[in-house]
Parts: structure tokens; C-alpha cells; sequence
């Protein structure tokens, strides 16, 4: 059976601009005859973007298909990888779609990779956005390998950070817009037809509102829906102009917040470093740790010695 690994207890928020984003759902994909994920993310919470890590050694399986759910998997490492009887491979390093009416899949010896599902509902949110059209399945393309670099650099970039930390509905929330807008506007057939202009600036009022939300909720576990919400702007408008306006998303804002709080409590009391890590609004002393040691090149606990020194 799959290990499911749950969000933080109090991660239940997800995108109300698109009811059918945020769910619950566990991908049918995760389904197949013979093999099982070794760890499923967002399965079973309410959350917008869900992932599944994989290690096989069976040569052939086949996985159901789900029109819920935009899916594809990015090789990690060992062999090839055969979708149906197309005679394009998976290289390793690439990614292969699957097909929403489901696949059969040959494997050239053990292989690793991880899955990536985005609602297919919040995709056609974006496609609205972008194009003011409706996405329909068919007019989405799902090769069964590309190579197209955008999309394998933000996926590798995002099973990455999956792998070392426990993701926050903004972190979620935020990876699976930005999915979702590469997937549109390159894979859809909308993208061929219809380009959309600038979406313009955020108010110098609605970031000031944002700003100080921000600044009065960071021991909260905030996401992109409720920062939208403070903007009076969709998630998507807002995490464009939002990064149009600071040069970084959202998330990226809200960590960097984040840490420069922790910088201060650490050399302004004497609380326990779990403590710290609850009032800045990291799921744990290990993600507070972890993002520290990022963007500081310091643990927190070294930090706080050196500032007492």
C-alpha cells in the first residue's frame, strides 16, 4: 500500500477561486498492478499540487488513468522508459506524460522518479487567465518524453525540496500555478492560438495590505489563497504581479520574512529553537533549521552563540 505522508495538521486551506483544485483526492495514478509509491505528498489533505516518489524494478506496469489530474513523471535515474508501444524513450532526466485515459509502461531495468499531479480544474483556471478560454483534455499535449528544459528545471528544482522538507500550503499552492502556467502555455493548443498581454501592476494599497497581513500572521501557516484574498485579486494575478512588482514570489517573500523574524528572536530571548520555529511558521525545528542553514549559511543554533559571543 502507498505511505501516505500528510501535510502539517493545520495545512486544510487551498485555492477557493477553484474549487476543484483544492481536494482531497488521491490521483488514481498512484494505482497500478504491480508496484506501489514509496511516498505520496497530499494525498488524503486538502492541498492543490501532489507528488509520488517511486523505486521499481518490475520491467512492465500499467497505471489508470485519471482526467482529474494532469500527471507526469520526471526520470530520475536508471534506464529508459516506454509508454504503450510509442517508440520514443523516457531518458533519464526527461519527463513523460501520462495519458489521462491511462498506460502501459516498460522499463529497461530498475528505475527511479517522481510523479507530479496538477488538478486539471486549476489548469483550466489558468487557461482562463491566459487566454480567456476554457481548456478541454484534448487540447492539451502529453508526450510520452520531453526534454523541454523550463519544465524539467522546475521540477527538478521541486522534487528537490519535497524530498528535504514537508511543503506548506503556499509552497504547494505556489508550485502548482507555476506548473500549471508552463504546461498551458506551452503544451496546450490555446498557447498556438492566443496571447495574452500584461496583466498589469498591483496597487501600491494592496501590497501595503499584504505586507502588513504578512507581518502579523507569519506563525501562521499562510498560503496563496489568503494573501490573494487580502490583494482582492485571484492567485494567479496576484503571484504575477505580486513577483512583477518585488522580483520574488510570494513564498519566497513570506520565508525571507520568516527568517529575518527568527533572526531576531534568536538574539533577542532565550526560547527553545522548536519554539522559534512554531512562531515563525515552519513546520518544524528541521524546516526551520533547514531553511536557516539555506539562506543564512549558519544552523540556528551557531547563529544564536555567535550573536551571544
Amino acid at each position: 500500500m502507498p505511505v501516505h505522508t500528510p501535510l502539517p495538521a493545520n495545512d486544510t486551506r487551498g485555492l477557493p477561486s477553484c474549487a476543484k483544485a483544492a481536494s482531497a483526492a488521491v490521483p488514481r495514478y498512484v494505482e497500478s498492478d504491480v508496484i506501489a509509491p514509496n511516498r505520496v505528498i497530499g494525498a488524503g489533505t486538502l492541498s492543490t499540487l501532489k507528488a509520488s516518489f517511486w523505486q521499481i524494478d518490475e520491467r512492465e506496469t500499467v497505471q489508470i488513468g485519471d482526467p482529474d489530474f494532469i500527471s507526469f513523471a520526471l526520470n530520475l535515474r536508471g534506464g529508459r522508459v516506454w509508454r504503450n508501444n510509442e517508440p520514443t524513450a523516457c531518458e533519464v532526466g526527461d519527463i513523460a506524460f501520462q495519458p489521462f485515459e491511462g498506460a502501459r509502461w516498460r522499463f529497461e531495468r530498475e528505475a527511479s522518479f517522481v510523479q507530479l499531479y496538477i488538478p486539471f480544474a486549476l489548469a483550466t483556471s489558468v487557461c482562463q487567465c491566459l487566454y480567456e478560454r476554457d481548456l478541454e483534455h484534448d487540447q492539451l499535449r502529453t508526450p510520452c518524453a520531453t526534454g523541454y528544459p523550463l519544465l524539467v528545471r522546475a521540477a527538478t528544482s521541486i522534487q528537490g525540496q519535497l524530498a528535504s522538507m514537508a511543503p506548506t500550503a503556499l509552497l504547494l499552492d505556489s508550485w502548482a500555478l507555476l506548473l500549471s502556467e508552463i504546461l498551458v502555455s506551452r503544451l496546450s493548443s490555446h498557447a498556438e492560438r492566443y496571447e495574452r498581454s500584461s496583466f498589469g501592476s498591483i496597487p501600491d494599497r494592496s501590497l501595503a495590505r499584504v505586507v502588513d497581513f504578512v507581518e502579523s500572521h507569519l506563525g501562521s501557516d499562510l498560503d496563496l489563497a489568503s494573501l490573494a484574498s487580502v490583494a482582492a485579486m485571484s492567485p494567479y494575478h496576484f503571484a504575477r504581479r505580486f513577483k512583477a512588482r518585488l522580483g520574488v514570489s510570494p513564498h519566497a517573500y513570506v520565508l525571507e520574512r520568516r527568517i529575518r523574524r527568527a533572526q531576531l528572536m534568536l538574539t533577542g530571548n532565550d526560547k527553545a529553537l522548536h519554539q522559534i520555529a512554531a512562531a515563525c511558521g515552519f513546520s518544524s525545528q528541521s524546516h526551520f533549521t533547514t531553511a536557516f542553514l539555506r539562506r543564512m549559511n549558519i544552523t540556528p543554533g551557531a547563529y544564536r552563540r555567535a550573536c551571544h559571543a
